[in-house]
């Protein structure tokens, strides 16, 4: 028990002995560098030393690694040592190619607390620009055990990566880091370890392992090195196996600074002299590169968006030898369907018809042969193209690339400009855009529909000839308002269309402001207000016709009593006055006075409208016997263009043979220089009858016109006025309309339009 004791005792005390000496080995330079060569194994050249670590004690001469590495962990010693280390491995790097030697990458193992340190990668700046030595020669050394944290020490290696150094994870296979992470680190080499390598010659496990290290690497784009080669076996089975690198006894131990450069030429000849022959060698590489390049362009095809196949004629069929990429999958379809087969086994037969003549297009030899498909609801675009070997077409490559959503993006634009085109042609509204200056930059389509034109672009205000004149002045101020207080304006005026005749337009200007506060156009939506207007000014008639009605009818019957009675004491006095001129003119003079009171109680109080069933031909006829000697004694002659086969129609007769008498008196009263009078009715099988009547008279100004149906407003010197707007009421209470064109001196032409039924409500009612 006591010799156990002593023993431990001893052993802690000799651990605190050498840690002891440890804190004072670099500043007495007892550490130094042993580097130990690692040879290619395709060149057999030396193209990487690893530094390693030595400490020759004052006492008890030089110690193993082994004993001192995991004291200086401890006891966190390793950190200036591993600075060092560094420092002296990047200086001889630089050493030796400042001597004309040929750059090699200097390997140096760090610790895991060098791993973990804050500022390793400022440590490895600095030591690397005090050296001189370029990143690219510089390879950091890491194990597997290293790596516990894994993401921090991902982090770490990246961010060393980045500033140039090349990265090893050593001891491969004697730790315990997982595939997975295997793939995120960023390193440049695996090496395998040692214990593999040794009895890979003997052991088959040991052997697949080492096969398996190698192939895995290749695949994830690594380089591979051995440790621990010993023998002309390791090599050959390394060569063979396509490793690398190596390093090991058999090309050289560990040597100080000065014996490694006396030996480069002796090393470097012993791949040459054990290993295998360069021709079988470099064979062996040329056919794993291209297997590897193989399977690189398999794994490419396969991941690429789009899709890539290759087809060949066989017995008539064409049959595809190649078919992958993200596009086929998406397709819901596998390579395994395509391969060795032909169109029609993958899909249905009137798509595997229709593509089967671009494969034949493209077999006989014609380039860039495309079209569209769809397969699964996939659209998407295919291009041919023929392969040739001796002016022959031996296969044809295609490419596929997926369209899917260009393709819904273009039904979706279509169905929009369709959508805005049924809008803009259907539209009455006219919607123009304009600068800030008022000049045109969008006129749509609906202007020809409303207006008769568009109006042409960067067209100023001051030049548009289709707003009334009148109007100008007062739309320029409106303008200039809107733009300088930014805020939405209203403007009512005048458009003249392509015809010639003017109409109402209101018009909403809705200002577009700019990034820098300004304003950058002007929205102009108009809209033909003309049928509004009438309206209004129809409801302003209605108005004052009910109240010239009502004063009317109090004036009618105040005057009438007394005109009955002055009447009655007339014809008395006829009767005793024998043949009294003077009775005569004043009974004349009381029947007149008496027709325009009646008119005017007609006007205030109309009678409800008889509807019956009416001859217009009859009721024409008649009309034109009673006025036909007005016509005659005035040199006017009257045509008739009546059609035979005018329906029945119901109306009441009496108001309407009222009309037509007033409208042909006027005439005849406008034509004093005589000429012709035509009276039109037309039927064309629909719900309406169409009259015209058209003379040649005198004709009435625009200035009259615009006030025609105006009540005790007359166009004869002594008219009352309310002829016409009686007939415009008759014909209004009748469901039809009456319309009047006129021009001076150029005759009058009035139509009238009547419905062959009786309006639903054919109550008379108040003007």
């Amino acid at each position: 028990m006591e010799m156990i004791l002593s023993n431990q005792s001893r052993h802690k005390f000799e651990r605190l002995e050498l840690e002891k000496g440890l804190q004072n080995a670099v500043d007495r330079d007892e550490l130094f560098l042993h580097y130990q060569p690692k040879l290619s194994l395709t060149s057999g050249e030396i193209i990487g030393i690893e530094a390693l670590l030595r400490w020759n004690h004052p006492k008890k001469g030089v110690i193993s690694p082994a004993e001192f590495i995991p004291l200086a962990e401890e006891s966190g010693l390793i950190i200036p040592i591993g600075e060092w280390v560094l420092r002296t491995a990047c200086q001889q790097n630089k050493a030796w190619q400042d001597l004309g030697l040929s750059p090699v990458v200097i390997s140096v193992n760090l610790s895991v607390r060098q791993l973990y340190q804050d500022n390793l990668v400022e440590v490895v700046k600095r030591i690397l620009d005090e050296t001189g030595l370029s990143p690219e020669f510089l390879e950091l050394e890491i194990t597997e055990s290293m790596l516990m944290d894994i993401q921090h020490g991902i982090k770490v290696l990246k961010e060393l990566k980045r500033i140039g150094v090349q990265l090893s994870l050593d001891d491969f296979g004697t730790g315990y880091s997982s595939l997975l992470h295997l793939k995120e680190l960023p390193i440049n080499k695996l090496k395998i370890d040692q214990s593999f390598i040794r009895n890979c010659t003997e052991n088959t496990n040991d052997a697949t392992i080492v096969k398996t290290i190698i192939a895995m690497a290749h695949q994830l784009k690594l380089e591979v090195v051995a440790e621990g080669v010993e023998s002309k076996d390791h090599l050959i089975f390394l060569q063979r196996n396509l490793c690398d690198e190596a390093q090991g006894y058999l090309f050289s131990k560990p040597l100080p600074m000065h014996q490694v450069v006396r030996k480069f030429g002796e090393i470097e000849q012993i791949i040459t002299e054990n290993g295998l022959p360069k021709e079988l060698s470099d064979q062996n590489r040329l056919e794993e590169a291209l297997k590897l390049a193989r399977q690189e362009l398999a794994e490419t095809v396969r991941q690429q968006q789009g899709m890539i196949f290759k087809f060949t004629k066989k017995n008539g069929k064409f049959i595809h030898t190649i078919c992958d990429g993200e596009l086929l999958y998406r397709m819901g379809l596998y390579p395994d369907q395509i391969i060795g087969r032909e169109l029609s086994v993958f899909l249905p037969s009137h798509l595997a018809e229709v593509k089967s003549q671009y494969y034949q297009r493209a077999w006989n030899g014609e380039n860039h042969v495309t079209y569209e498909c769809e397969v699964n609801k996939v659209e998407c675009i295919v291009s041919l193209r023929p392969i040739l070997r001796n002016e022959q077409v031996v296969d044809v490559i295609g490419s596929c690339v997926d369209i899917t959503e260009i393709k819904q993006v273009k039904e979706a634009l279509e169905q929009s400009e369709s959508n805005y085109q049924l809008i803009t042609e259907n539209m009455t509204d006219l919607v123009t855009v304009c600068d800030s200056h008022g000049r045109i930059i969008y006129a749509s389509p609906s202007h020809k529909k409303v207006l008769g034109f568009i109006p042409e672009k960067e067209e100023q205000i001051q030049e548009k000839s289709w707003v009334h004149p009148e109007d100008m002045a007062h739309i320029e101020n409106q303008y200039n308002q809107i733009v300088a207080s930014k805020k939405l304006g209203q403007i009512e005026f005048r458009i003249r269309h392509q015809d010639g005749y003017w109409f109402y337009v209101e018009a909403q200007f809705n200002p577009v402001i700019g990034n820098n506060g300004e304003v950058e156009s002007i929205i102009v939506v108009g809209r033909d207000i003309s049928e509004r207007k009438r309206v209004d000014e129809f409801l302003h008639k209605k108005e004052t016709l009910s109240v010239i009605g009502q004063l009317t009818a109090g004036f009618a019957h105040e005057i009438r009593n007394p005109l009955t009675s002055v009447k009655g004491f007339l014809q008395m006095l006829q009767q005793e006055i024998d043949k009294s001129k003077y009775v005569d003119i004043m009974l004349s003079e009381a029947h007149d006075i008496e027709s325009v009171i009646n008119e005017f109680l007609s006007l205030a109080k109309p009678q409800a409208i008889q509807m019956l069933e009416t001859d217009l031909n009859d009721l024409l006829q008649k009309v034109i016997t009673l006025i036909s000697t007005q016509a005659i004694l005035k040199n006017i002659n009257i045509i008739q263009k009546v059609d035979p086969d005018l329906p029945l129609i119901y109306c009441d007769n009496y108001q309407i043979n009222q009309v037509l008498i007033n409208i042909l008196q006027n005439s005849i009263q406008a034509m004093n220089n005589g000429g012709d009078i035509t009276i039109q009715a037309a039927w064309d099988g629909s719900e309406q009858i169409n009259f015209r009547v058209i003379d040649q008279g005198c004709g009435i100004s625009k200035d009259r016109m615009k006030r025609i149906f105006e009540p005790f407003y007359s166009t004869k010197e002594k008219g009352t006025g309310i002829g016409l707007m009686i007939c415009h009421k008759i014909i209004q209470d009748h469901g039809g309309t009456i319309h009047i064109d006129s021009e001076l001196n150029k005759g009058t032409t009035i139509d009238i339009v009547l419905p062959i039924k009786a309006p639903i409500n054919n109550e008379s009612s108040d003007l």
